[in-house]
């Protein structure tokens, strides 16, 4: 019981000794520590800031829910509006306002272009929340009253402006403004067409709307009490049971929102915690290097009576001092985007925000930081702790590294596992966080192998003849050579830029190779089926038209799979979008060309019987059916239950004409429907061809594969956009590490160019071997870094990316070497000042 206090006074004097000794080394200024502070700021300001971001983002949809979804509750059918009963139902529960949606073609009369549009048409109370802004301004019903509102996309592509006339069907209408804010537009990856607002009075007057149109009415109601929304969708439904609409309630509309930000925060931020890890490596070169430089400083505090405690203490306060000052650094920027996004493209974000500081977020960026530096630091701290004072008298040379001690190795096992449980548990995507520890965790313990086993191939080998060769061999094997932390550094960071350069060249691919040859150059939708003979006629009478590929088709939504509601079903994540709403479908007696069934046997021609569907085979894999099992389809409001006949292999990636469902005859005949038609076309001719049916059918939409792969393109390059920003941090972070992996042994290295000098080796002979060492590390780490780098991009496509991996050699070629030849720069860079110094002065020290 006497020991306690003494023991706790034994303490406090280590403390106070180590706190003096800490403000001592800290009075030198922060020299050396360059890579350490820019690798912790990298890596945290790039995990604060993506946290902050989907936070702030979180609370600008909580705040606007109901303007997101337009309204308390969202009532949504195709094809056909709500009966007077329903809506009337709706009007005693609150105010309702009936907007409608359709993609049609609109045109300049004065000059003849014409482009595809989303059009909305909306009544006197939209909208129910939030406010619809206008250039110039005016209100909302004067300015639909008057004509149409467009937004400003239209006007560049059909060359027009406010005043002038706009052709929609076959309605000749003034454009009164320009639609700058939309307080419900859908948050949807691409849109196929400008917006155009028109009137509910105008749209009778267009004649777009027909039997089997594709138009999707909404019915947006705003009660006394949100809260009820959900009590009034189980009235809905008791009351309309096979009205077969989908019902949606603000509560609900965000959420869908809020999930894809969710899965684009976990990949971004994974990749963050990538760049924070790479930068780790930095952390851990840079506290080498610095202690390596305070040996002989080290050695002699142990001859003046400095304990290992109080010397371990002082650095590792430093370590935990600069460690805040780069995570500090790295939060106030994270936590700052925002408020920069707010301030400066505020009006062109997709969605609100709602900038503030959100200490969860930071606290955990924070967390990764520190983690980070004394996961790789503490290694070097204990080592350091261990060094003997007999280096004072024996020279550089005396020093043998050590190992930490089993106690510093307990503590990297538990930091490890810290740092593997909170990326774990802050990730919204379990499984990918999961695939991405083992992963590092992996590629970790791989090059840690290939270390050792390079450094002993390295021994076994035979001597070259050639002087300089020999020695950069004989440096990579001899007693405490750097070749371990160089080839582990260096690999880890050469399989990081192999992984990003393969993941963008795929993702370029997308966008390169997305038009195949055999694909077709248009797409006609809404064709009415007393339009179906001249048109097919029209195009039929055109050499230029190659092949046209035509079917009826309707929309309709899969309610039950084998009997069981799409609510209560298990389905994969990857066809989860098949039941998130109304989809095509059509319906065939004849088999369609190049169809591939893997499963069944097509219907006869003449069958009358029960409704049988033909099915992709991805989508029946995804619910767990096969051949004989049945689907429920709700198409206008009828339930279908059907038998699955068939399984067909279908590659959408040829962009041809197909759907996921497809019924036999005798089922849909009947049913108000429109046809879809893929027509092939010579490109010379492909202005011709649009000109002539947009000419000829005013209510026919037209879709260009090339418009629609540009708009696809563009999409792509918005989203890769962010993944390229975290990609160059990582990259820069890798950068960095390739430097401090070098710079962390130039001590040894000053050492070893004087004894050099002293035995006759001239500069240039130095250099040679020099660069023949940082070669052969190069060259090693280099080749199973393009193993490892290829397998993670192949695996992050493949998984959460959900896109085909495509090996690029010359891609991984190329980043290798740059990456190698980095590694020789900064190696020699690092080295020439070794070349320099003079071997008197280290002859007088020793």
């Amino acid at each position: 019981m006497s020991e306690s206090p003494i023991l706790h006074q034994s303490q406090l004097q280590v403390l106070r000794q180590a706190l003096r000794l800490a403000r001592r080394e800290l009075r030198g200024g922060l020299r050396g520590f360059g890579v350490f502070l820019a690798c912790l700021f990298l890596g945290v300001f790039s995990i604060s800031a993506i946290g902050s971001f989907t936070a702030a983002a979180k609370a600008g949809l909580l705040a606007d829910a109901g303007a997101l979804l337009g309204g308390d509750l969202e009532v949504r059918r195709m094809h056909q509006p709500l009966s007077p009963e329903q809506q009337a139902f709706l009007a005693e529960r609150g105010t309702v306002s009936a907007v409608a949606a359709m993609r049609t073609m609109a045109a300049n009369p004065r000059r003849d272009l014409h482009a595809l549009i989303e059009l909305k048409v909306v009544d006197e109370l939209y909208p129910l929340y939030g406010q619809l802004l206008i250039e110039p301004p005016q209100p909302t019903t004067q300015a639909l009253g008057q004509g149409a509102l467009v937004e400003a996309a239209l006007l560049k592509r059909l060359e027009i402006k406010v005043g002038d006339p706009l052709q929609i069907g076959d309605l000749k209408l003034r454009i009164s403004g320009v639609i700058s804010a939309e307080p419900d537009r859908e948050i949807r990856p691409f849109y196929l067409g400008p917006r155009v607002m028109l009137s509910r009075e105008n749209l009778a007057a267009t004649g777009l709307v027909r039997p089997g149109s594709l138009v999707t009415y909404r019915s947006r109601v705003r009660l006394a009490d949100p809260s009820r929304a959900d009590a009034v969708i189980q009235e809905l439904q008791s009351a309309f049971p096979e009205a077969g609409w989908r019902l949606q309630t603000w509560q609900q509309a965000a959420p869908r929102v809020r999930n894809i930000l969710d899965r684009m925060s976990t990949n971004l931020t994974l990749l963050g915690l990538c760049a924070l890890l790479i930068g780790g490596l930095g952390v851990s070169g840079a506290v080498r290097g610095y202690l390596n430089g305070k040996l002989m400083h080290i050695a002699t505090l142990k001859c003046l009576g400095a304990s290992s405690q109080v010397i371990f203490s002082a650095y590792l306060l430093q370590i935990l001092f600069l460690g805040a000052l780069g995570s500090g650094a790295g939060l106030l920027a994270g936590g700052a985007l925002p408020y920069f996004l707010v301030f400066t493209i505020g009006d062109l974000l997709p969605i609100p925000l709602k900038p503030a500081i959100y200490p969860q977020v930071l606290a955990t960026a924070a967390l990764f930081g520190q983690l980070i530096a004394l996961l790789f630091s503490l290694k070097e701290l204990g080592i350091a702790r261990r060094v003997s004072p007999a280096v004072l008298f024996r020279g550089y040379s005396g020093n043998k590294r050590q190992s930490p001690g089993r106690k510093i190795w307990a503590a990297l096992v538990l930091l490890a596992l810290l740092l593997a449980v909170l990326a774990f548990f802050t990730s919204s995507d379990k499984r990918l966080a999961a695939g991405f520890i083992l992963g590092g965790s992996l590629c970790f313990l791989l090059f840690r192998l290939l270390a050792s086993l390079i450094i002993k191939l390295a021994r076994q080998l035979p001597r070259p003849t050639n002087p300089a060769l020999r020695l950069g061999l004989a440096n990579i094997h001899r007693r405490g050579a750097p070749a371990t932390r160089v080839i582990f550094s260096l690999g880890l960071g050469l399989t990081a830029l192999v992984m990003i350069a393969l993941v963008q060249a795929n993702l370029d691919d997308l966008v390169n190779d997305s038009l195949p040859e055999s694909a077709p150059a248009f797409f006609f939708l809404d064709i009415q089926p007393d339009q179906v003979a001249p048109f097919d006629q029209t195009l039929s009478s055109l050499p230029e038209v190659t092949k046209i590929k035509r079917y009826p088709t309707l929309r309709g939504r899969i309610t039950a799979i084998k009997g069981v509601p799409v609510e209560q079903a298990k389905i994969a994540p990857k066809v989860a979008w098949a039941v998130r709403g109304d989809r095509f479908l059509s319906y065939t007696a004849k088999q369609p060309d190049g169809t591939h069934l893997s499963a069944g046997s097509w219907w006869s021609a003449t069958d009358q019987g029960p409704p049988k569907i033909s099915l992709t085979a991805d989508l029946a894999k995804g619910f767990g059916v096969q051949v004989g099992d049945s689907l429920t389809v709700n198409v206008l409001g009828r339930s279908i239950t059907a038998e699955i006949a068939n399984l067909r292999e279908v590659d959408w990636t040829s962009l041809e004409l197909n759907f996921a469902l497809i019924f036999s005859p005798g089922v849909l005949e009947n049913a108000p429907q429109t046809h879809i038609a893929a027509v092939h076309v010579t490109a010379a001719a492909e202005d011709k061809v649009f000109h002539l049916i947009t000419g000829q059918f005013s209510n026919i939409s037209v879709i260009s594969t090339r418009e629609l792969l540009t708009n696809v393109t563009r999409t792509l390059d918005r989203i890769g956009g962010a993944f390229k920003a975290m990609a160059a941090v990582a990259l820069l972070s890798g950068f960095l590490v390739l430097a401090g992996a070098v710079s962390a042994d130039q001590h040894r290295r000053i050492q070893d160019a004087v004894i050099f000098k002293i035995c006759g080796a001239t500069r240039g002979s130095i250099l040679l071997a020099f660069a023949a060492e940082f070669a052969l590390l190069g060259l090693a780490a280099g080749g199973i870094s393009a193993i490892a780098g290829s397998l993670a991009a192949a695996t992050i496509l493949k998984g959460p990316m959900n896109v085909a991996f495509n090996f690029h050699p010359m891609v991984v070629l190329a980043t290798l070497a740059a990456g190698i030849s980095l590694t020789l720069v900064f190696g020699l860079a690092g080295t020439w000042k070794a070349l320099g110094q003079k071997p008197a002065i280290f002859l007088r020290n020793e």
